[in-house]
């Protein structure tokens, strides 16, 4: 009796180094081909279709898809760095402009905050070119905040809440609508309202929330 049939047969046709995500460094890994063979007293005999490849880590025995050798750890903070420090600024700008004033005092604590952050200035000229277009749209952050929370830890978001209220306490005094756009940002970034009111809290003394 002639015994036949197929099975999948993995080989590693390259090794190579990669950014291992779960390992986060540097590591060896092995490129695994799954192939479909035809088999004859069930040995493999011929090659048949291709069933799959994956990239396989050694140390922690992670396996990903062939895409994580593109992966660059230090592109993509410089990336979600950038989306922070714009989602900041962006924040910032829609504070100040909440009481419908823009007090010059605002404008100088903006420059400051951004500069604490980013380690780079902001030209005064610059800065009210871009508050400009900002009051002229009518938009807030909001829609920024919310594209870039996914990339924002804990510390992250606290630190947009505290650029924020520093903004809005530049002219001395907090008003309603100024909390108001505080506590809208702090939803935005998924923050518990007992969360917003203890950053508020370590701040200073601040008025009460508005009712969420």
């Amino acid at each position: 009796m002639i015994i036949f049939g197929t099975r999948g047969i993995t080989s590693t046709p390259e090794r190579g180094t990669f950014n291992c995500p779960q390992c986060a460094s540097v590591q060896n890994y092995n490129l695994k081909r799954v192939r479909r063979f035809f088999t004859l007293y069930f040995i493999p005999v011929i090659p048949l279709d291709k069933l799959g490849e994956y990239v396989e880590c050694p140390t922690c025995q992670g396996t990903y898809d062939l895409q994580i050798l593109e992966y660059d750890p230090s592109k993509e903070g410089l990336q979600i760095e950038a989306f922070f420090f714009i989602a900041v600024k962006q924040v910032m700008i829609a504070v100040l402009l909440a009481d419908g004033i823009i007090d010059d005092d605002e404008v100088k604590m903006l420059q400051d905050q951004y500069q604490q952050l980013t380690g780079a200035e902001i030209p005064e000229e610059e800065l009210r070119e871009e508050i400009a277009v900002i009051q002229a749209s009518g938009s807030s952050a909001m829609e920024l905040v919310a594209n870039v929370v996914p990339q924002l830890n804990d510390s992250g978001k606290e630190t947009v809440i505290r650029a924020a209220y520093a903004i809005a306490k530049a002219d001395g005094v907090v008003d309603e609508t100024e909390m108001q756009m505080i506590a809208q940002v702090g939803e935005t970034l998924q923050l518990s309202a007992a969360h917003l009111r203890g950053i508020l809290a370590e701040i200073s003394n601040p008025p009460a929330l508005p009712n969420q």
